[in-house]
């Protein structure tokens, strides 16, 4: 009997034919739309007459079908616990008491924003006792049931004002349509929420590229002018030292350089071979010093101091002859190795000459070369070491003084010594 009873009761639970009628009626009202209700009709394979709307009448019917218990009501009672159970865990923060959903439903406050209204009501009668418990207990339920109605009743008034002024405000649409339309712009209003925050983000990022390209230009701005402050300090030691002709100067020094490096690499190596000649001379001079001796003493001394005479005196002649067809020539060096102006000056010397030295830099342009061509009688200008400008002046100047012009080939001395040679026979002849 006991067993029969709980089964009755739902283990303690009221069920969907001890609510009120116009409990009943609220939750399936709130809970069913016109396609659920032709579902449930078509599952429960009930018919409606055709008297009212179809809405209308499948909901007035399915009511009155669960005011009593029946195999359809349990079924309806069924399906209305699926629908509400996702909502339990939610309205278990109040325990499930019928009297705090009760006062949460007659406040107004939206406790609950994710359960639906019909959810709190089929939680508050479904709770509360039935007819097989104390009689106590089921007047308290039909009290709160019967609270819960006015609540509703007078929300259901706020809802048709509403609704009647949504409807005259918005004649071309239907209101159903309002709350997806809501909906709708709900998300887009949270999309455009997130892109103005990814903007924003965006913005703040672009903040801080500006900041530091700001701090990137201040920072090529005086890197700009520290470059500025070294060119012109640079700019003022190479005025200093000389301008443009101080870079022509020091490839005029390389190239002497270079002239003196293979001009001792010559004498190193004239000089080993001087140093193996004077090892292999003192063997063979130790052996052959007694027959020289006893050569020499045999030798005609009358004989031999005449051609010795006479050589002298040939050699001393053409000496002369050099000496006397340049003596007193004045000779123009133009070029060359400038630390061997005192070589070049004692080999002119050597020759009776008077030598007047230029380096070969034209500072101060033609007039100079041509000074010097008219103050001299043969002008030598070596090519090896020496600026374009100077050989294109000094041939000039000479081809229009007539005055003699000779291109060395080599700055060295031994060139220097041979055109002067050639020079005096030419000259003599």
């Amino acid at each position: 009997m006991a067993e029969e009873k709980g089964r009755r009761n739902g283990n303690g639970r009221r069920r969907i034919w001890e609510f009120q009628p116009f409990t009943i009626c609220h939750i399936l009202g709130l809970s069913l739309d016109e396609r659920e209700l032709r579902k449930i009709f078509k599952d429960l394979k009930l018919n409606h007459e055709n008297q009212f709307s179809a809405a209308f009448e499948m909901h007035q019917h399915l009511a009155q079908m669960c005011r009593t218990q029946n195999q359809h009501a349990k079924r309806v009672e069924k399906i209305l616990e699926e629908q509400f159970a996702p909502y339990k865990k939610e309205v278990e923060r109040l325990g499930l008491d019928p009297q705090k959903i009760g006062e949460i439903i007659e406040s107004g406050e939206n406790t609950f924003k994710d359960v639906p209204l019909s959810a709190l009501i089929w939680f508050a009668a479904r709770n509360g006792s039935g007819s097989q418990n104390n009689g106590l207990n089921e007047d308290k339920s039909k009290e709160i049931e019967t609270r819960i109605f006015a609540a509703i009743h007078m929300k259901e008034h706020q809802a048709l004002r509403f609704y009647d002024e949504l409807s005259r405000k918005l004649p071309g649409d239907k209101v159903e349509d309002i709350t997806k339309e809501l909906r709708t712009a709900l998300e887009s209003s949270e999309k455009l929420q997130r892109r103005c925050a990814r903007l924003e983000q965006k913005k703040e990022e672009l903040i801080s590229e500006r900041e530091a390209i700001k701090e990137d230009k201040v920072r090529l701005v005086h890197e700009l002018e520290e470059q500025k402050r070294l060119n012109e300090r640079l700019r003022r030691k190479v005025e200093e030292v000389g301008g443009e002709a101080a870079f022509e100067q020091i490839d005029s020094m390389k190239k002497e350089l270079a002239i003196l490096r293979e001009e001792i690499k010559r004498w190193n190596r004239e000089n080993a071979e001087f140093i193996k000649r004077s090892a292999s001379a003192s063997d063979f001079k130790s052996n052959m010093k007694e027959r020289m001796e006893m050569e020499i003493a045999r030798e005609d001394t009358l004989a031999a101091s005449a051609c010795n005479c006479n050589a002298s005196r040939n050699h001393t002649e053409m000496e002369m002859e050099i000496e006397a067809g340049l003596k007193g020539l004045r000779v123009a060096y133009v070029g060359g190795v400038e630390s061997l102006e005192s070589c070049y000056k004692e080999m002119v010397e050597s020759f009776g000459c008077i030598l007047c030295y230029h380096c070969g830099h034209c500072e101060r342009g033609k007039r100079e070369i041509e000074s010097l061509v008219e103050r001299n009688d043969v002008i030598f200008c070596p090519i090896d070491i020496n600026s374009h400008n100077a050989c294109r002046m000094v041939k000039e100047a000479c081809k229009m003084r007539n005055k003699p012009c000779c291109f060395l080939r080599s700055s060295g001395l031994s060139a220097l010594k041979k055109m002067l040679e050639n020079f005096a026979a030419v000259g003599s002849g």
